[in-house]
């Protein structure tokens, strides 16, 4: 598959963006960095980055961060300390809602196929906004578990992505 073009995906009759959103993650390096290197101290992002470029090229690769909301792979940014999973629901929410309206000034939503590296937690803030969303790790959690089914979905991704070349 090119690295250099746009990566679409047919569903039905209609073509549509594919864009990866990854989890950020507890464990950082320390300091000022580009959010790709600040969260590769985690073993799990690492691995999911790795997997979202089989997917998208890196202008539509994404960290969804409790703190941040929508991070490009090369906006510097400081560590720090946010977990999602401890905001109430009703935060939660509006943080789905904020990342939708980051997303929104970048895509169109109806039109664009999203796919959500994250927990559970994640993606029920992230589904009421966002129309079309491909949740591979959602029933399993993230983490080692989930790497067989990430690997999984990323494999018939890119084998569907193959067959949609050929025509």
């Amino acid at each position: 598959m090119p690295k250099n073009g746009t990566i679409n995906r047919y569903f039905g009759d209609a073509i549509m963006k594919a864009v990866v959103l990854i989890t950020c993650t507890k464990h950082k390096h320390e300091g000022s960095h580009k959010a790709e290197f600040l969260y590769s101290a985690s073993e799990n992002f690492v691995k999911y980055l790795e997997c979202a470029r089989l997917m998208a090229d890196d202008r539509d690769i994404f960290i969804i961060s409790a703190l941040h909301c929508l991070l490009p792979l090369d906006k510097i940014i400081d560590s720090y300390e946010c977990a999602l999973t401890k905001k109430p629901k009703q935060e939660q929410f509006a943080w789905g809602n904020e990342v939708a309206t980051q997303l929104s000034m970048l895509y169109v939503l109806n039109n664009t196929r999203f796919i959500v590296i994250a927990d559970r937690n994640y993606c029920s803030a992230l589904l009421p906004y966002l129309p079309s969303m491909d949740m591979p790790l959602h029933d399993v959690g993230c983490g080692p578990g989930g790497y067989a089914q990430l690997d999984n979905y990323v494999t018939r991704f890119v084998s569907e992505q193959c067959n949609d070349m050929r025509g």
